[in-house]
C-alpha cells in the first residue's frame, strides 16, 4: 500500500505542476523567474531522457520506459512482502518517476520540463518532478545494492567484493611463495647429497682398513 500511495503522488505532482505552470511560463515569455539568478520556471520539451540527454530519442525511451516499468512494477509484486522500507522507498520513486515521463511521451510525443537551477554556472540542465524522482530513487537503489542488501552469508555486496579481493591477493602471494619452497628444497637436498657423497670415501677408506687387519 505504501509503494502505491507513493507513487501515486509522484506521479500525480509531475502532471499536476506541468498542467498548472505551462500556461505561467507561456504567458511569461517561457520563463517564469522564481528567485531570479537562482530558480527559474523554464518552459522545455524534452523529446529526449531525463535532464535533456539523447535528444529526438522519443521512440528509443517509449520501449526502454515501458521494460522498466514492467521489470519494476513485477519486482515490486513479486517481492513486497519480503522488501525492506528503504528498498521499498526507493522503487517507488524510481517506479513513479519513470510513469510521469512516460505519459507525457505516450500522450505529448515530448517531455515537459520546467525546474531550471541558474545558481551554478556548470548546470544547464532544465528538469522536472518525476527527473528528481526517478535520479533520487536511483541513487537510493545504488546505496541498498552496496551497502544494505546482504547475500547468502549476511554480508553486504562491497564487503564480499573486499574479502573476495583480499583471498584473490593471499592466493596469488601463496602462488609466488611456493616456487621459493621448491627452490630451497632443492638447495637442501643438493647439499645434503654433498655431505652424502663426502662421507661414502670415508667409509670405504674404514672398510679397506677392517680387512687388512
Amino acid at each position: 500500500m505504501l509503494q502505491i500511495i507513493i507513487i501515486v503522488l509522484i506521479v500525480a505532482a509531475d502532471l499536476l505542476s506541468k498542467y498548472l505552470l505551462t500556461p505561467l511560463m507561456h504567458q511569461a515569455g517561457g520563463s517564469l523567474p522564481l528567485i531570479p539568478n537562482v530558480l527559474h520556471l523554464t518552459y522545455v520539451e524534452n523529446t529526449g531522457a531525463s535532464f535533456g540527454i539523447f535528444q529526438n530519442s522519443v521512440i528509443f525511451f517509449i520501449i526502454v520506459t515501458g521494460i522498466v516499468l514492467a521489470a519494476g512494477i513485477t519486482f515490486m509484486i513479486r517481492t513486497r512482502k519480503t522488501q525492506s522500507l528503504f528498498l521499498k522507498i526507493s522503487l517507488s520513486l524510481v517506479i513513479g518517476g519513470a510513469f510521469g515521463n512516460f505519459y507525457d511521451r505516450i500522450v505529448l510525443g515530448f517531455v515537459r520540463d520546467f525546474i531550471d537551477f541558474k545558481l551554478f554556472s556548470f548546470w544547464n540542465w532544465v528538469f522536472n518532478i518525476a527527473d528528481a524522482s526517478l535520479v533520487i530513487g536511483a541513487i537510493l537503489l545504488g546505496i541498498y545494492v552496496l551497502f544494505i542488501y546482504k547475500e547468502k552469508d549476511g554480508k553486504p555486496v562491497l564487503a564480499i567484493r573486499k574479502k573476495r579481493d583480499e583471498d584473490e591477493a593471499d592466493d596469488e602471494e601463496s602462488d609466488e611463495e611456493e616456487p621459493d619452497k621448491e627452490h630451497e628444497d632443492e638447495e637442501s637436498k643438493t647439499k645434503t647429497d654433498d655431505v652424502e657423497e663426502k662421507k661414502t670415501p670415508k667409509k670405504r677408506r674404514l672398510k679397506n682398513k677392517d680387512k687388512s687387519k
